[in-house]
């Protein structure tokens, strides 16, 4: 079993564009690399870095990322 991650930095996102929207088409163009592939599993996550008490980014200086996890065969 393999693993790729993909990740979004919520600061780095183009005006209006959505952090499900930028995972799907990263998510889409590696599954076109690969037809074959066969997803076994999924994990997401979410990253503030850095960390803060209470999970709530209270600083300019904080960056939140968002990961997805795609566990594969083939």
């Amino acid at each position: 079993m393999k693993a790729k991650v993909f990740e979004v930095m919520l600061h780095k996102l183009p005006s209006g564009k959505s952090p499900a929207s930028a995972l799907e088409e990263q998510l889409n163009s590696f599954l076109a690399l690969y037809p074959d592939l066969h997803v076994v599993a999924t994990h997401m996550n979410t990253v503030v870095a850095p960390a803060e008490p209470n999970a709530m980014p209270s600083s300019e200086e904080s960056t939140i990322i968002i990961l997805c996890t795609v566990f594969y065969t083939g």
